[in-house]
């Protein structure tokens, strides 16, 4: 099923916000489920769900997994396992921290689901943001 043009700015914004976060995107390494892939590698599958983004800096001290959810996906009992799954991951990954994408409308819904994926995990849950698509360029 091909991607929406919504759900690509998504991911467009996960990248945008690891290179902030992780450093020049020429000195990290991204690997994005998009139809045309930065790099032409997929992300890694984590508990048996594929990333949109997965990042690290090099050496790896930080690791980011991203995820673009557009307003009707975002609540779907396959977004929430897949979510709670990379939470998971990240509990136990030294340096995690996971990136929601969604529309800005949606930011407060993605915080509480967040903040609900994550209270399993107790003191070990990932630090975690939720951003949106205003910062992509469209040059």
């Amino acid at each position: 099923m091909p991607e929406s043009a919504r759900h690509a700015r998504l991911v467009q914004a996960i990248v945008a916000h690891a290179e902030r976060r992780l450093g020049k995107v020429t000195d990290i390494l991204v690997r994005d489920d998009a139809v045309r892939p930065l790099r032409g590698e997929r992300p890694p599958m984590l508990a048996g769900f594929m990333p949109d983004v997965y990042a690290t800096d090099v050496p790896t001290t930080k690791t980011l997994v991203g995820e673009a959810k557009t307003e009707t996906d975002l609540e779907t009992e396959h977004s929430r396992a897949q979510i709670a799954a990379f939470l998971e991951y990240l509990a136990y990954t030294p340096g995690g921290f996971f990136v929601l994408a969604v529309p800005v409308g949606v930011k407060p819904r993605a915080r509480w689901v967040l903040r609900e994926l994550g209270r399993s995990l107790g003191e070990n849950a990932p630090q975690t943001e939720v951003i949106d698509d205003s910062e992509v360029r469209t040059d």
